[in-house]
């Protein structure tokens, strides 16, 4: 009998102990839900923006979790592409790289991230092709280590094949070329699976959005 209440209360403690481990990670994945709800719901620059004070809010405090500054560079990146003035673009898109790099800081060698920050180059170069040459060498490098760290991960499908949809054909895009990207990206999505609820999901409507243009 002895042993028997000397288990229980071992065991009570053991719950107890992983009640109180598992209590921060619960905290994390409400916060980057509540935050991939407002990313969801976002149609402008300023919800965006919103979803991203969000997720910075959440990385200040989570500083050994990377989705939360990933996702709140992704939303600056977003929040950059849907307004016109140049100088706000480069802005939101600076403080995207500055996040981006404080994730890989807490997760290096992480093809999400590597796929993310070959996203933001790329439209940095954007702005200012003729002065930014050197942000798509950038850009391709980031996008090569995503590739090299987990080739299976469809979000750098995407990447490429729209960076070359919005690619002049006379320097080397077009739709015929991203064809074959857009398709290895709708590919993969269709076997990609996360690890958990709150890793990077995003981009298949955009897949195939732009492949559907490319027909």
């Amino acid at each position: 009998m002895k042993i028997l209440k000397t288990s229980i209360v071992i065991l009570f403690m053991l719950l107890s102990i992983h009640g109180i481990a598992q209590t921060p990670n619960e905290k994390l994945e409400l916060g980057v839900k509540k935050g991939l709800e407002l990313m969801s719901a976002a149609q402008t620059s300023d919800g965006f923006l919103k979803a991203a004070n969000h997720f910075e809010r959440i990385a200040q405090v989570e500083l050994k979790e990377w989705t939360p500054a990933y996702y709140a560079a992704y939303n600056n990146l977003v929040a950059g592409l849907l307004i016109k003035d140049k100088t706000l673009k480069d802005q939101y898109w600076d403080k995207a790289l500055l996040e981006v790099d404080q994730a890989d800081a807490v997760s290096p060698n992480n093809s999400e991230i590597y796929a993310l920050k070959g996203y933001i180059q790329f439209m940095k170069m954007s702005i200012d092709p003729q002065a930014r040459m050197s942000f798509m060498g950038l850009s391709a490098a980031s996008l090569g280590k995503a590739t090299a760290l987990n080739p299976d991960n469809p979000r750098i499908y995407l990447i490429k094949g729209q960076d070359t949809f919005h690619t002049p054909e006379a320097f080397g895009g077009g739709k015929a070329k991203a064809k074959p990207l857009l398709e290895e990206a709708v590919a993969k999505f269709a076997i990609f699976k996360t690890k958990n609820a709150i890793e990077p999901n995003w981009g298949l409507e955009a897949a195939k959005s732009l492949l559907a243009q490319c027909n």
